[in-house]
């Protein structure tokens, strides 16, 4: 019988403790051990899967397959250099983190030890691990790594139940630019929206929902078009009259927002409303009259 290949969590976070607890039902991988600078996000981990021991030195890590960084980004480099002193690092290691900013190229230590180096950034919002348990199957995840890592990354992709998909070095951090955009400012949106319709009379919770409604609807909308043809509003109306109304009654610190966002959408929609309309519209944006 093949042995079932182990693998160590360094840094016990959320998507840590989710990708665990889903190679281990998986059957394909085995847990050895956890360590963490928080033993109780450790033994957290350890409570959701079986099997797996706690290590609270990693200088003393056993030997194992595979092991998975889930430090914070900016601890990385960090745990880099402390790995590249474990003894028995060998051409049949792999390391990797679940960081979507960098690349493997981050392990600039362990990459002298002759060890395989990948990435694994699963796509999905890991607000809570239960959650991420549950519902983290059918989504995407980006790997990125050396040729003898790859096929290990995908495989490892797979066991938890996402798709995976191969992404070059140096893109990663242009990469991680639009999922922050399209997922962090999303929220920051929503705040904005909700904060204009805050001195308006409306309810709070009324004034969510309205917000909330509309962004789930355009999203929809982008499931099936493309963005130049889920557009609706003023801007692709060419109704320049409204957008002036919008600004009049903008505050000085809600406006520039505003403005970026308008011009950024006039450009959008110059397909649709023509060259002339939309230097109307971008002329109206830009001025702070």
């Amino acid at each position: 019988m093949v042995p079932v290949p182990s693998f160590h969590i360094v840094g016990a976070g959320k998507v840590a403790q989710t990708l665990a607890a889903l190679w281990q039902q998986s059957g394909r991988y085995c847990l050895h051990s956890v360590w963490s600078r928080s033993s109780a996000s450790a033994q957290q981990l350890l409570g959701q899967v079986a099997g797996g021991q706690h290590c609270a030195d990693i200088h003393t890590l056993p030997e194992a397959d595979i092991v998975v960084v889930g430090v914070k980004d900016d601890a990385i480099e960090a745990v880099d250099a402390l790995l590249a002193n474990l003894p028995w690092l060998s051409a049949q290691t792999t390391v990797l983190h679940f960081s979507g900013a960098h690349s493997s190229h981050i392990f600039r230590q362990l990459a002298g030890k002759g060890v395989s180096l990948g990435s694994l950034h699963p796509v999905y919002a890991f607000a809570e691990v239960a959650t991420a348990i549950a519902q983290l199957h059918g989504h995407f995840c980006a790997v990125e790594g050396d040729a003898s890592a790859l096929p290990l990354l995908h495989n490892l992709a797979v066991a938890a139940g996402l798709q995976p998909f191969t992404i070059a070095a140096q893109d990663k951090s242009r990469y991680h630019a639009a999922l922050s955009v399209s997922a962090n400012y999303l929220v920051t949106l929503n705040a904005y929206a909700r904060s204009i319709l805050t001195n308006t009379g409306l309810p709070e919770a009324v004034a969510a929902v309205l917000v909330h409604s509309l962004m789930q609807q355009n999203l929809n909308q982008l499931a099936d078009l493309p963005p130049q043809q889920a557009l609706t509003g003023p801007i692709v109306r060419g109704d320049a009259a409204t957008v002036a109304a919008h600004l009049k009654v903008l505050s000085a610190s809600e406006q520039p927002l505003y403005r970026v966002l308008g011009m950024e959408t006039a450009r959008l929609a110059q397909t649709r409303v023509g060259l002339a309309d939309t230097q109307t519209m971008l002329d109206l944006l830009s001025s702070k009259e």
